[in-house]
């Protein structure tokens, strides 16, 4: 697995996790669902499973479920300011919209 993330994600996640200090030191990227624009992915601390997948950046450790990788592929982490974007690799250049919604976007 490999996971690009931007200089400034991976600061706010290292101070993150500086003050979780109680928490598991894995991040995990899983799939949140899907809407009119594609599938949606967060970010969430979490301990490492057997059926992970794993990668290290910068000391930081991202986890993600196996069958979910196979799906996804590698992924790209981008700080859009107050929050995270993250995207597959496999579907980076997927345009967004709701044409693809049968009832429309509200």
């Amino acid at each position: 697995m490999k996971v690009e993330a931007a200089q400034t994600a991976l600061d706010v996640l290292r101070e993150i996790l500086e003050e979780q200090a109680d928490k598991p030191t894995s991040i995990r990227m899983y799939f949140a669902g899907a809407a009119c624009s594609g599938p949606s992915f967060g970010l969430a601390l979490d301990d490492k499973k057997p059926s992970d997948v794993a990668c290290m950046v910068e000391e930081l450790e991202f986890v993600m479920d196996a069958q979910e990788y196979d799906q996804f592929g590698d992924m790209l982490i981008q700080d859009i300011g107050g929050g995270f974007r993250v995207i597959p690799e496999k579907l980076k250049d997927m345009e967004s919209g709701c044409s693809g919604c049968s009832g429309g976007c509200h």
